[in-house]
């Protein structure tokens, strides 16, 4: 199954972030110099991907004005922005504003005119950042075409944080490590594992067929989990696939974003060196 789309949920309230949320969509926080959602595209771009559909909220204008490349200054006056824009130039973005009940399986019915029937794409949550040496789309691409299965992001969660996730169950003794199933947000004594479901998954048009006939589940919330848990009731494979030399990072709370920032900075050269000998003595 060939995979050259992508699709991001951009259209979450960002109530843990707020008041900077209220009129400034989180996915836009500045992660160094770039916004945040652009790591998730240049994720996207590095690993051949050709489409990227961005599903958008009530606050999309910033977003919108964030690609507008139509009021630029002169090219050869910023050499930063006129890498920014080559960048995007070889690929098709596309935003559409989220329709329908509150949930994080909306953004795959609200894409799916842009999906050929039985496609294959990658699904990512705009609060989800996956620093890694080889982009963790083209891990999960890799690790597709190697199981002939969907695959979903996993990483290890603490114990007593199991019940903010998605928590994958694996099959016993499967080297490929297929999920037997996957629950959302499980109570610390009802989870089998700690192996939680973060936000890339490579899925097909399958997953939203069955998400467009499912019911509604925790919170009175479109989970995109429950269809998952469908796909793999009826038969269909899917397999997991931890972050190789990287980790997966969020922006959304204020103490994540912090350390996404903080990952960030010490990981250039020239800020690093300006930096840690003001974090030492913070410190102590």
């Amino acid at each position: 199954m060939k995979v050259e789309t992508g699709v991001i949920a951009a259209a979450g309230a960002g109530t843990r972030m707020l008041p900077v949320s209220l009129g400034y969509p989180k996915e836009l926080l500045p992660i160094i110099n770039k916004p945040a959602i652009q790591l998730i595209i240049d994720e996207y771009i590095e690993s051949g991907l050709k489409k990227i559909i961005v599903v958008t909220g009530s606050n999309a204008k910033p977003i919108h004005r964030q690609y507008d490349f139509s009021d630029l200054p002169p090219r050869g006056k910023h050499s930063v922005l006129d890498d920014f824009v080559d960048k995007l130039s070889n690929v098709d973005l596309i935003f559409e504003p989220q329709r329908g009940p509150y949930g994080n399986g909306t953004p795959l019915i609200v894409a799916r005119p842009h999906l050929q029937t039985g496609e294959g794409f990658i699904y990512s949550y705009g609060d989800d950042i996956i620093k890694s040496k080889i982009p963790f789309t083209r891990q999960l691409i890799d690790k597709h075409e190697s199981a002939g299965a969907l695959v979903v992001g996993v990483q290890e969660v603490a114990w007593e944080d199991v019940m903010r996730y998605g928590i994958a169950e694996i099959k016993e003794g499967s080297e490929e490590r297929e999920l037997s199933d996957v629950v959302e947000k499980p109570a610390r004594e009802a989870a089998r594992s700690n192996l939680a479901v973060f936000g890339r998954f490579l899925l097909s048009t399958e997953i939203i067929d069955i998400l467009s006939e499912t019911p509604l589940g925790k919170s009175n919330e479109l989970w995109l989990t429950d269809a998952v848990r469908e796909y793999i009731r009826r038969g269909g494979r899917v397999v997991a696939q931890p972050v190789i030399d990287g980790r997966w990072l969020t922006i959304g709370d204020p103490i994540n974003y912090l350390k996404t920032l903080i990952e960030y900075a010490l990981d250039d050269k020239e800020i690093r060196k300006l930096l840690e000998p003001r974090m030492r003595e913070l410190l102590g």
